[in-house]
């Protein structure tokens, strides 16, 4: 449900400050005096911070009146000071309003000033409720970034890529027991809404190629952090090359989320991640990463134990994969720390969004599956084409112009290829050897990888927008369409054949439509020949010298194709699936349905599988040709292939989501 949202901001003006708030019920605006002194504030700061050690001490015990005393008396002044007048006439409309309308509050606080950037506003007392105002409403840092990323259509479970440096030099983090601990909470077999993994290395170079070669929607540090005087900027500790300490500054960190498209939050669970001691909020870590395009980041004002970090975080991931908005979730996220521990620790995590957005997933129902029948592999983001390789190797032609190579049985990443010019590629296809994989991008150009070594081995500039491109099964030609016209490369990238698609008067006259605007392109069996669906409905084969030897007929064009040494299948925009013999006869066709856009048939058994453009996938059997409901996927899919071995059928769908699914389940 959208929230009713109560934007409050404060700016330092002098001994003054500037209140103003905005929201559906009006405006208003006071001019203050500020509740400290800049000597006073130093001496109340000092004493939250005590306050706050004391209320997780051992010797002490918990929930103290005593304890707690400085820290409510901090957040009744800051109360007296902002919510009065016009601002608290306004407050109160504002949540009437959202109780009256059912719609869930949140405060937006903005601050701009030295001394405002660094009070703990979490503190801030519910004058009317006598109590803290972010245990009841959602307080969050709002940073109001233009062009916010929207929320992620999201497939559960929730991945969570978990950080834990361990630098050398530094101390072990509460005695080397918080990563343990919360890895221990998080990775229960208790929901299998959230899926945590955690890096195996700490290093920049670790991080950086998981983030390259997977797809996560959390990251999670654990880690040392602080603020760096001389740079004005935030940093966070991970490790160098020698084991030793190397700060990771928030500049350094935009760099390396910049191609994560899937990354919508991150928790920072470093002290000081939150500081800015700036008049410029954007040079915490935290603000940084919100301005570099990350939606939300949770930061730590304090230090924390490792106690209530677990509880604080295992809450709050089962609250955002249960599809709630990532402010209420950490509001629930603190409920359970205040309830269970005690403790003043529930306002430590800060929230920073870059809008007043706050649902920043938006997790899709799936339909309920047998036991183990369905697996999610990877999530890569957008993309255009999925294409199954030798070794149930995997490539996806990614939006974001990366070519990800992954193991189609367990989501392992293996390589990632990236053109300099960061073209998105269109279409892959795979060499008969596991090391070489072609791509044909957007500008017309067509690379071969060398996946172990993850540069091209050939660039081929064969120009037009056509996403036509088949490897021979031999692995020495390589056939793309440009136009009406088929191009054949050999192995050292030079064009060997240019084969002209006939008109269609020599298939018959009268045929509606012009062979241009070419479909799937395949090598026939042999290698021989090659097969390529036209726009006018024709699916032709021609020899080496573009003769045409054979024709395959159908009302419309041809969106799909897939063979066997015996059998052609085409999916075709009339809503028909047919089955051919390479003589061209006519075996077997579906009723008409939905235009079927992936097609593969089984190596081990006599099926084909059929993925339609809504996204439902049927096993037809071709002796009796009766279809069976294999999956049901959440949007178009992109890549349909069994796997080798019998193992299962994996899909791939234009958000980049790919799935293996049981036969047996």
């Amino acid at each position: 449900m959208k929230g009713l949202p109560f934007r409050l901001e404060i700016i330092e003006a002098d001994t003054k400050w500037i209140v103003s708030c905005s929201s559906e019920c009006g405006e208003a605006m006071i001019r203050t005096p500020a509740p400290y002194s800049e000597s006073e504030l130093q001496a109340a700061l000092a004493k939250v911070e005590n306050s706050l050690t004391k209320s997780y001490s051992k010797i002490l015990t918990r929930g103290s009146t005593s304890t707690e005393r400085p820290v409510r008396e901090f957040g009744e002044r800051l109360a007296d000071t902002l919510l009065r007048d016009e601002i608290l006439i306004q407050f109160d409309r504002c949540r009437n309003l959202a109780k009256a309308q059912r719609k869930p509050l949140r405060i937006l606080l903005r601050t701009n000033g030295t001394h405002v950037d660094h009070i703990p506003w979490e503190y801030l007392v519910d004058p009317s409720r006598d109590d803290y105002l972010a245990l009841r409403i959602p307080l969050v840092r709002y940073l109001r970034i233009m062009n916010p990323v929207p929320p992620l259509p999201l497939t559960l479970p929730l991945r969570v890529l978990g950080i834990s440096a361990r630098p050398s030099d530094l101390p072990a983090l509460e005695e080397g027991r918080e990563r343990e601990r919360i890895a221990q909470v998080l990775q229960r077999p208790s929901s299998d809404n959230v899926e945590v993994h955690w890096l195996s290395g700490d290093r920049w170079q670790d991080l950086a190629k998981e983030l390259r070669s997977g797809s996560w929607h959390v990251l999670h540090f654990v880690c040392h952090g602080g603020f760096d005087e001389d740079r004005n900027s935030g940093y966070i500790h991970l490790s160098g090359d020698d084991g030793a300490a190397r700060p990771l500054h928030a500049n350094d960190f935009e760099r390396l989320i910049a191609d994560s498209g899937n990354l919508r939050l991150i928790v920072l669970n470093a002290c000081e991640s939150a500081v800015s001691r700036s008049e410029e909020a954007f040079r915490s870590t935290a603000a940084n990463l919100v301005h570099a395009g990350v939606p939300a980041v949770v930061a730590m004002q304090y230090e924390i134990t490792d106690e209530a970090a677990l509880i604080f975080s295992s809450a709050f991931y089962e609250h955002i994969a249960d599809g709630r908005p990532v402010d209420r979730a950490v509001t629930l996220a603190r409920e359970e720390v205040k309830m269970r521990l005690g403790s003043l620790e529930w306002a430590t995590p800060v929230l920073l969004l870059a809008s007043d957005e706050t649902q920043i997933f938006d997790p899709k129902p799936q339909e309920r599956q047998p036991p183990g029948s369905l697996r999610l592999l990877a999530e890569v983001g957008s993309c255009s084409h999925v294409a199954l390789g030798p070794s149930n190797l995997l490539a996806a032609a990614c939006a974001n112009g990366v070519v990800r190579i992954f193991d189609g049985t367990d989501g392992r990443p293996v390589s990632q290829c990236m053109p300099v010019q960061r073209e998105e590629p269109l279409r892959v296809a795979w060499s008969p050897w596991r090391r070489h994989v072609a791509s044909r991008h957007l500008d017309g150009t067509v690379i071969v990888w060398d996946l172990q070594t993850e540069v091209p081995v050939r660039v081929i500039g064969a120009g037009g927008h056509d996403d036509g491109l088949a490897f021979s099964a031999n692995g020495r030609w390589l056939a793309l369409t440009v136009g009406d016209h088929v191009h054949v490369y050999d192995v050292r990238g030079a064009r060997v054949r240019d084969l002209p698609v006939r008109p269609p008067e020599e298939a018959g006259p009268g045929r509606p439509g012009q062979p241009g605007n070419l479909g799937p392109i395949a090598f026939a069996p042999g290698d021989r020949h090659v097969v390529v669906a036209c726009g006018d409905g024709l699916v032709r084969q021609l020899d080496v010298q573009g003769r045409l030897v054979m024709t395959w007929p159908h009302p419309q064009p041809v969106l799909s194709l897939a063979f066997t040494d015996d059998l052609l299948a085409t999916g075709c925009l009339d809503g028909r699936v047919r089955l051919w013999s390479w003589e061209g006869q006519l075996l077997r066709r579906t009723d008409h349905g939905r235009p079927a856009t992936q097609l593969a048939f089984s190596a081990g058994v006599r099926a084909l599988a059929v993925a339609d453009d809504e996204g439902v996938v049927a096993i037809r059997d071709l002796d009796t040709w009766k279809a069976t409901i294999a999956a049901r996927l959440a949007s178009r899919p992109v890549g349909l292939a069994f796997l080798e071995g019998g193992t299962g059928l994996v899909t791939g769908t234009r958000e980049g989501v790919v799935e293996s699914w049981s036969l047996t389940g």
